[in-house]
């Protein structure tokens, strides 16, 4: 008797399951995956329930045999149906719990009542089957992932609510034209720092940070020109910028042959802030490494020191240089307030100045003029005693304001030495100054981009 009982039980079972997989079957929205996890769920439940309604029958049995064999048939009948109405209740609650719409669709009801053989269907995948469904309406090229993040599992009985949070899957839209065409926003983000973290090591500051340094390096890692997200970078970099103002200056220094600049130094190329000595001597020693030593980049206190102690107080200057092998001599020239930069051709034997407020100071030009003639006597250099012509350039970029002069000195000579045109005026001053900031850091000139 207890073995017929237990087949009846295994029998309604097994019905049962089928009816629960043609229910899940009837659900056309949802993906293959998400089918198989309700299906191994529901799997689950069911055969707690049938185990211990087995468990259950067989002690009622034994309790009828022995006492009250009773039970009407009819009873038997209505306790049947009351169990079999409980558990489509709970398997429809459960269905709709995982996103499962069975009343807005007629075909989940005819999908229930079709003689389908499920079992065959359902034991020839598993619950780690990752493929996914197109979704209906969209292109080849983008997909849907399926998953909800409330998913629920199924509880043992004597539980209200049998529902738990599933946090495997997450909904997410992807385009899968390209492995590095979508990018998180937190992978955006964290990428974003890291390189202003870099750039700030780097450079002391973020003041030579321009917003195609940052674009640039997310192309370069993402391959997209992540043209839709450009306000949420410039944004970041902004929020960046803000709260690195807030921590200590760190002790920032750079070292190139005999030149020290620190921090306070490359500060001067911020904003509309006046050069110091410091900056141009050192980027004329970069001038002159990057022309192979054809041109030759004189100290800025030059002028002073021959104004003030003549030919005889800037003597050792060129000690160990040969001024007449050089293509170019470049004098920068501080006048109180303003810088200017005379220029000596060698092979032409011509002086030109460059002024970049208009001023034709020709004395300033005179006084190089007189410097290069006893220097060639000193050196016996007798073809360069004479012959030299002094000219004022009034054709070269002009500022507009009374602040950047040093920079439009630093822009001519470096045109000048690399024999550029100069094709510059003040729009890309705030330019330049960055640039400048880069090639001292780097010690080294840079490509004009």
């Amino acid at each position: 008797m207890h073995r017929a009982q237990s087949q009846r039980s295994k029998a309604k079972y097994l019905k049962r399951r089928k009816g629960s997989i043609s229910l899940i079957n009837g659900v056309s929205h949802m993906s293959r995956r998400a089918k198989r996890r309700l299906y191994c769920k529901l799997q689950l439940w069911m055969w707690r329930k049938w185990r211990e309604k087995c468990h259950f029958g067989i002690f009622r049995a034994k309790k009828r045999f022995g006492s009250s064999p009773g039970l009407s048939l009819k009873t038997q009948k209505n306790k049947r149906k009351a169990y079999q109405a409980l558990n489509a209740a709970k398997t429809s609650v459960l269905v709709s719990a995982l996103g499962c719409d069975t009343g807005g669709s007629e075909a989940p009801r005819k999908r229930q009542n079709q003689d389908v053989n499920t079992d065959a269907a359902a034991d020839s995948y598993t619950c780690e089957d990752v493929t996914q469904s197109r979704v209906p309406g969209t292109t080849p090229a983008q997909r849907l992932e399926v998953g909800s993040p409330s998913a629920q599992t199924a509880g043992t009985p004597g539980q209200d609510q049998s529902t738990v949070t599933d946090t495997d899957e997450t909904i997410s839209s992807k385009k899968t034209v390209s492995p590095h065409t979508d990018v998180s926003l937190n992978a955006l983000t964290k990428d974003i720092h890291e390189f202003l973290d870099d750039f700030y090591m780097k450079y002391g500051s973020l003041i030579p940070l321009r917003k195609n340094d940052v674009l640039r390096h997310l192309k370069g890692k993402f391959y997209t020109g992540l043209s839709d997200r450009k306000n949420t970078v410039l944004s970041e970099v902004t929020r960046y910028r803000a709260a690195i103002l807030q921590k200590p200056v760190p002790s920032f220094q750079v070292v190139y042959k005999k030149h020290t600049l620190t921090l306070d130094d490359l500060l001067t190329l911020a904003d509309q802030n006046w050069l110091n000595d410091q900056v141009m001597n050192m980027y004329g020693e970069l001038i002159m490494d990057s022309s192979q030593q054809k041109v030759h980049f004189l100290n800025s206190f030059f002028h002073r020191q021959l104004m003030t102690k003549g030919y005889d107080g800037v003597k050792r200057w060129t000690k160990q240089v040969d001024l007449f092998s050089k293509r170019l001599l470049l004098v920068p020239i501080h006048l109180e307030v303003h810088w200017c930069l005379v220029t000596a051709d060698i092979v032409q034997k011509k002086i030109c100045l460059y002024d970049s407020q208009g001023n034709g100071l020709q004395k300033v030009g005179r006084n190089i003029l007189k410097y290069l003639m006893t220097e060639a006597k000193e050196k016996k250099q007798t073809a360069f005693e004479s012959g030299w012509t002094v000219a004022f350039d009034e054709k070269v970029p002009q500022q507009t304001n009374e602040n950047d002069c040093g920079v439009f000195v630093l822009e001519y000579s470096r045109c000048l030495a690399l024999t550029r045109p100069l094709h510059f005026s003040q729009k890309d001053i705030p330019k330049i100054r960055k640039r400048i900031y880069k090639e001292l850091c780097d010690c080294k000139l840079h490509e004009q981009d």
